[in-house]
Formats: C-alpha cells, sequence, structure tokens
C-alpha cells in the first residue's frame, strides 16, 4: 500500500514501471511514434452524443481509451446509452434499458434516492463535472458520484455558476463535493463568473446552456484548454469570445454522428521530453496530434528556451481542432532553465507540469513553474508530489504556494521512486530515469493507464528500456 499525499489515505498500488536508463539514445530507436487519442476530446466527444441534437448513432474513432475516458462508459450505460467498440472506434446509440451501477456507500449512511439515476465516474473529475454540466442542461434527473478521491476533490466551481442558471442541484455528502443529485434543468440566461480558470468548469456551463439552447455570459480568470468551444462551434453554435468572457447566443446546432479524435499533445509530451533528455542528434516526429494552442505549453515553454520543436503537416480537422506533427531534434544543449510567469501559459501545460520539472532538474540553471496553485487540487498535490518525485532523484526542488523552484545542475542517480498513484507524476518520474544510468522503479507507476495505456510500448518506440513488474 501507499499514501495519497493530499487526502493522507492508503490507496491500492499498481505494478511498478521499472526503468534501465542510459545516456543516450539507441541507434536502432523509431524516428516516428504515434499516441493515443487526446483524453479532453474524447470525452467532449463521448458527451455530445447525450446533447439533444445528436443522431441515433454516433462514431468516435481513435478514442483514448484510457481509464479516465473508460470512467465515463458506464456512466453513459447507466443514463441509457450503449457504447461498443474497441481503440480503433466507439459506437454510441440509445439503449433499450440503461444499465444500472451499483452504488457506493451512501457518504452519510443515508439511502440514494429511489428511482433515480446512479452515475459512478471514478476518479475522472472531467468526467463527473462535463457529465453534471450535460445533465443540468438536458434535464435528466441524477445522481454523479466517484471514488474516494473524487469525492474530495471541489465540484463548487461547476455546480455554483449553474445554480445561478436555475439548474438544481442538492449535494448529498460534504457541501461543494460529490455526490450530487442534478433534478433541475437550467432556464435562466444570463452571466456567470467563474471563480477559476478551469476548463472543465467552463466546458460544464456552455454544455448546459448549449443542450437547453440557454444565451449565457460565462466570465473567467483566464484562458485554458477551449476544447468545447471549438467542438460546440464546429456543431454550428455562434459563440463570441474574448480575454475573459465567452457568449453563446442560445442558437442552434447539430451533432455529427462521426468525431475523428487527433492524437493528445499531453501524452506527445512524454516520448518528446525523452528524446530531448537523452541529448542525441536525429529527430523524433509524433504525428496527427492535437495542435490547439491552449494544449502546447510544454512545448513552447521549451522552444522559447531552445529546444528544437515544429509543427509540421498543419491542417483543421472536423471538431476545430488543429492538427499536424510534432517534431523534436537533438536535445537539451544550450537550454539553461525554463520559466512559467504567466497564468495562460500555465494552463497550457497544466497536465504536464511534473514532466516540466522533469526536463527541468536536468538543466543548469534554476526554473520556475509559476500560476500553479490549481495543481494542489489534481488526483494528488502535484506541486508536492512532483518536488517529492524530483528530489527522490536526488534533485532540488523548492515548492511555494503557487509553483516550484527546481534547481538544476545536480548531480541525478537511480533508485526507488514514488509514483504516488498519480498517473502524471509517475510517467514523468518514469521519462526521468530513462536518462538516469542504473535501474530506477517507479512505484505504482503502471497508473499511467489513466490516460496513457500505451506509454510503455510507445517509450520502448523512442528507444528506453522500461518494464511493468508487479510488486512482491
Amino acid at each position: 500500500m501507499s499514501v495519497n499525499s493530499r487526502f493522507g489515505r492508503p490507496v491500492t498500488d499498481s505494478a511498478d514501471l521499472v526503468v534501465h536508463g542510459r545516456d543516450a539514445m539507441p541507434g536502432a530507436a523509431a524516428r516516428e511514434v504515434v499516441v493515443p487519442g487526446d483524453k479532453s476530446v474524447s470525452h467532449r466527444a463521448l458527451l455530445a452524443a447525450l446533447l439533444p441534437t445528436a443522431p441515433p448513432v454516433v462514431t468516435i474513432a481513435g478514442a483514448n481509451l484510457g481509464g479516465a475516458v473508460r470512467a465515463l462508459l458506464p456512466a453513459m450505460r447507466a443514463l441509457g446509452w450503449s457504447v461498443e467498440g474497441d481503440r480503433t472506434a466507439l459506437v454510441v446509440r440509445r439503449a433499450d434499458r440503461p444499465v444500472a451501477q451499483t452504488p457506493r456507500p451512501h457518504p452519510t449512511g443515508g439511502r440514494w434516492p429511489d428511482g433515480v439515476p446512479y452515475v459512478q465516474t471514478e476518479g475522472s473529475s472531467a468526467a463527473a463535472r462535463l457529465l453534471i454540466g450535460v445533465l443540468a442542461g438536458t434535464g435528466v434527473d441524477a445522481v454523479v458520484d466517484g471514488d474516494d478521491v473524487l469525492r474530495h476533490r471541489p465540484m463548487d466551481w461547476v455546480v455554483e455558476p449553474l445554480v445561478a442558471l436555475g439548474a438544481v442541484i442538492d449535494h448529498l455528502g460534504e457541501p461543494g463535493r460529490l455526490p450530487v443529485r442534478v433534478r433541475g434543468k437550467v432556464w435562466r440566461s444570463g452571466s456567470v463568473e467563474l471563480l477559476v480558470g478551469s476548463a472543465q468548469a467552463r466546458s460544464a456551463v456552455l454544455l448546459a446552456a448549449v443542450a437547453a439552447r440557454l444565451p449565457v455570459v460565462i466570465k473567467h480568470p483566464v484562458r485554458s484548454r477551449d476544447h468545447t468551444e471549438r467542438m460546440v462551434a464546429a456543431f454550428g453554435a455562434r459563440l463570441t469570445e474574448s480575454a475573459h468572457e465567452l457568449r453563446y447566443d442560445g442558437g442552434g446546432d447539430e451533432v455529427p454522428g462521426f468525431f475523428d479524435v487527433p492524437a493528445d499533445p499531453s501524452l506527445a509530451a512524454y516520448p518528446v521530453a525523452a528524446r530531448l533528455l537523452w541529448s542525441c542528434e536525429g529527430e523524433t516526429t509524433v504525428p496527427g496530434v492535437c495542435l490547439n494552442p491552449t494544449r502546447l505549453g510544454f512545448f513552447e515553454v521549451l522552444r522559447e528556451a531552445g529546444a528544437d520543436i515544429r509543427y509540421t503537416d498543419e491542417r483543421t480537422g472536423a471538431t476545430g481542432e488543429r492538427v499536424g506533427s510534432i517534431v523534436v531534434r537533438g536535445g537539451l544543449n544550450g537550454v539553461e532553465s525554463v520559466r512559467v510567469v504567466d497564468a495562460a501559459v500555465l494552463h497550457s501545460l497544466i497536465d504536464e507540469v511534473p514532466l516540466l520539472a522533469a526536463v527541468a532538474a536536468r538543466l543548469p540553471g534554476r526554473s520556475w513553474i509559476g500560476c500553479a496553485e490549481e495543481l494542489r487540487f489534481k488526483e494528488t498535490d502535484r506541486l508536492d508530489t512532483t518536488a517529492r518525485m524530483v528530489t527522490a532523484f536526488g534533485g532540488r526542488v523548492e515548492p511555494a504556494a503557487d509553483g516550484l523552484t527546481v534547481v538544476g545542475g545536480l548531480p541525478l542517480r537511480a533508485g526507488t521512486v514514488p509514483g504516488f498513484e498519480d498517473h502524471r507524476v509517475a510517467m514523468a518520474a518514469a521519462t526521468l530515469a530513462m536518462a538516469v544510468p542504473g535501474t530506477t522503479r517507479v512505484t505504482g507507476g503502471a497508473c499511467h493507464r489513466t490516460s496513457f495505456p500505451g506509454f510503455v510500448e510507445v517509450q520502448r518506440h523512442v528507444g528506453a528500456s522500461v518494464t511493468e513488474e508487479a510488486r512482491c
């Protein structure tokens, strides 16, 4: 067992990742690697199938099938949709009858509402928050719940603006947390102001408004991922955006019957980082990646610092996303440090902060990753767990309330490194271990399946020596 650093509770270890590090990339490494579909786009495509204007059958090609997306599939079945398919495509259609989920124990020891669908989203905050928005927009009465960790993550970011638009949402346990019952539809047009820059909060409100054809103004503190905006605009919804405001006029939209999900830039970051950490000649290409500007912060920060990273073969996909190849050449020679001092930049790499810190540990200078206080409310307190992960390699990280200072130039060593059952931290640790000679064991590292089920295979294609091993 290990301990979740945010909540102090034991969690079940998955298998470890064992990495045999080396100084340089082997000559036989593949020069092109393919990563799974984008997790954020996959979530939104699945939820679009629940909107009133969706056709009877929706096919989603290339969906990410990691645990975070799979958590949404039983939830959709409990609401009366069937979801079938494999890694090639998922097919969503209205089912003859819902497939009930077994409820978890009620948080107060009470009874779940009779005759109301119980919808379990496991540990996926995106599935829970966006689903709450869809339910509030369609007027479907349901209970939305999550696992022990998700029950402790904030939901008031989503619930409060929806209630301001007329939705009736009851907290069935701790205020501001899951489980919640959505039992009343949004109906009051107007303006809402989000207290955080969370793309999940903004997306939940927008999906509710689009489902209900409700004009709304969403004010937000910082621009973050805009996959939902791009998708509903591609459906025909009329949006107007400025730096801190999004307007939807309540007009029509039509959900298509086919989605083609581009590859995930957050997952492309790992083979790109491996190439950079090895500081070798040649190049590696990751094709078909979502090049949404609100997702490219990891690459842009490194480009600004001097890394040779380019985008090629760019085009616009059917969901309104820019798609193309990411090409990285050489390594980190000449890169002294990295700096993140803008909130919008931070949000464009929010999932890659552990990986950026790992890369920064190999640089000679002092790096700063700021505007990151939201990371304290992820699967773990990622400022804390990232710092502890890098420190386990012999690096030095100075946490602050809203960020991390990474002190470079120190010799790193292989050993046993905690993954904290957090997929982003574990994958960052395994990637850094590839460039640290010796054998490193990332405890619980197989939690990468949450977002990147093919992580081990992709990194092997790049040239890594990494295996999953069950702990004795």
